[in-house]
């Protein structure tokens, strides 16, 4: 895997840049609460992504 694909886009850049002066005007519940929000969409993300990868496997071994 080329080592370009684990940075950053610059719209993605840019988003990091916003989220992270939005959270600084968060209070520490609401920073909290979207740091677990977060984390679950990178877990259903990560879920997802097996998910093909499995399918995509059976279904080439099939």
């Amino acid at each position: 895997m080329e080592s370009k694909s684990f940075e950053l886009s610059l719209e993605q850049q840019f988003e990091m840049k916003r989220m992270r002066d939005a959270a600084t005007a968060m209070s520490r519940e609401q920073a909290l609460e979207l740091l677990m929000q977060a984390s679950r969409l990178l877990m259903i993300k990560t879920n997802v992504v097996r998910n093909l990868a499995n399918n995509t496997s059976a279904k080439s071994l099939g």
